[in-house]
């Protein structure tokens, strides 16, 4: 595997003693393959169903919102071989609070030989140094998110003082007929979403999302992030506008390379917003039904979706109406940093 210039060899403290183990930063695009094999390894050990293809990752690495991939992004190697991989970022949550968040994948292989406990340490080292630098005002915390079958990852985040703090939901509909598709608010058009549309939408998504839990990046990086993943479909946008203003919208699409890995023909309908002059009308329920017949349209059979299981604006009700169930949960655990401590 070729590895740039830029890509240095580190040192992590309580690394397990692993025969030619080494570990250094990201080196360029020739890890991208490497990295990606890991995390989808890892998914699959942990039952998730998404799939993260190489063009997917490199647009999460390419389009980065604080911190270069050289400085973010921490790879586990034996020979040439990348076993593992993990990635931090930060995050200003609704509530004020700075997140400094961290996420790693061990391929099964090598789980449970001290390797995802030794990279979330170093993470965690990192992120305390940055939170340190910057003070944020309105607090801070690290965070991670686990899936509930990751036992490995529960026990890292349990010995290092972190407390689960929300729950989320991932919801399958398992089939694609009676789909309910009522009429829409008073006002209120669906029409095709145009690539001069796409800021539009996405800033009203995430104003939409300000009202929620957690933080939500509406940088011109994530934009990127949004638009150049290999799975956007601008085709499969349903969005309600008024006039030319957007009243809300669900996010449509089909993963070709997730369907042939799971033997299915499922695709998302996730996110689902409403901005707060349209909430309470009916629109999201008129627009999930739009957003099912449409991925029914493309040939899929069911539908999947995520959801924060304490969403304030009964998203869970409204996914229940429409026959989604839930098959899997993951968690968010938190640890405040001590302002005396940065």
């Amino acid at each position: 595997m070729a590895m740039n210039d830029t890509a240095r060899w580190i040192d992590v403290p309580g690394a397990p003693a692993i025969e030619r183990l080494r570990f250094r930063a990201y080196g360029g695009d020739g890890d991208i393959a490497g990295m990606a094999e890991v995390i989808r390894a890892a998914n699959l050990a942990n039952h998730e169903s998404e799939y993260v293809s190489d063009d997917y990752l490199r647009s999460q690495v390419l389009n980065f919102s604080h911190f270069p991939p050289q400085q973010a992004r921490l790879l586990a190697l034996v020979d040439e071989r990348i076993v593992a991989c993990s990635v931090f970022e930060q995050e200003d949550t609704t509530a004020g609070v700075r997140n400094y968040s961290s996420y790693g994948h061990v391929h099964p292989e090598w789980r449970r030989r001290g390797l995802g406990s030794a990279m979330a340490r170093w993470n965690e080292a990192r992120l305390l140094e940055i939170a340190s630098e910057q003070r944020h005002p309105g607090g801070a915390a690290l965070t991670t998110w686990i899936e509930e079958a990751d036992v490995g990852g529960t026990a890292i985040a349990v010995s290092l003082g972190y407390t689960r703090t929300r729950v989320g939901y991932h919801m399958v509909r398992p089939d694609l007929e009676d789909i309910d598709v009522p009429p829409l608010p008073r006002g209120l058009v669906v029409r095709r979403v145009g690539p001069d549309d796409l800021s539009r939408v996405w800033d009203a998504m995430i104003e939409a999302f300000r009202d929620h839990h957690g933080g939500h990046d509406g940088s011109e990086a994530a934009f990127k992030r949004w638009t150049d993943d290999p799975v956007f479909d601008i085709e499969l946008l349903i969005v309600a506008f008024a006039r030319d203003e957007v009243a809300g919208g669900v996010q449509g699409w089909v993963d070709p390379d997730e369907n042939a890995a799971n033997g299915y023909r499922r695709g998302w309908t996730d996110p689902v917003f409403t901005r707060r002059p349209w909430r309470r009308m009916g629109l999201a329920h008129a627009l999930l039904g739009r957003a099912l017949a449409a991925i029914r349209a493309r040939g899929m059979t069911s539908a999947q979706l995520g959801v924060d299981a304490e969403n304030p604006y009964q998203a869970l009700t409204l996914y229940e109406r429409h026959r989604f169930a839930t098959v899997r949960t993951g968690s968010e655990w938190t640890r405040a940093i001590d302002p005396e401590a940065r």
